[in-house]
């Protein structure tokens, strides 16, 4: 089961996780650990999302918390050095903006956070996010609801002045 899921799925993971975290050392690492958490929760997998969606939200999470790790550690990411996320679409641009949500989504529920990423970094709608999720899409609306007031308490309190931006409603 877990060779065949590396086997189909594997390379896809690997650029998740490589986008997120801009390290391929790091990308590498954080492969091995979504099929090894994979392989310690098997069977507790519910099997009501695909199996890519439960690897996929692993992946987003061990890599938000690699760049949550680095942070805390004092490794330089490019949010480091006070600049403000870009609008932009290069790799730099992904990395910083992931940086800046791992800062701003400390306490948020694991579910909301994978929505937020999927919208905000991967720039999913709101249809594609509740489709590759199997939800509704009134609940991915409210998880971006809730993810949007939770970063904004959180930017007040670091004192940024950046804001999260609405979600596409398309």
């Amino acid at each position: 089961m877990v060779a065949e899921a590396y086997e189909r799925y594997g390379h896809a993971l690997y650029r998740r996780c490589l986008t997120l975290v801009g390290s391929e050392d790091d990308a590498r690492e954080l492969l091995q650990e979504v099929f090894c958490q994979f392989w310690r929760r098997r069977e507790k997998f519910e099997g009501r999302s695909s199996m890519f969606t439960f690897l996929y939200r692993v992946a987003t999470n061990l890599a938000i918390d690699r760049l949550r790790r680095r942070k805390t550690a004092g490794v330089h990411t490019p949010m480091d050095e006070g600049q403000q996320p870009s609008a932009g679409g290069g790799d730099d641009e992904r990395v910083e903006r992931v940086s800046m949500v791992a800062e701003l989504t400390r306490g948020l529920d694991e579910d909301t956070l994978v929505i937020a990423v999927m919208s905000h970094v991967d720039g999913l709608t709101q249809d594609e996010i509740a489709e590759s999720l199997d939800l509704s899409r009134r609940t991915v609306g409210k998880r971006l609801k809730k993810f949007l007031a939770h970063t904004r308490r959180r930017a007040q309190e670091l004192g940024w002045a950046w804001e999260v931006q609405e979600a596409a409603h398309g």
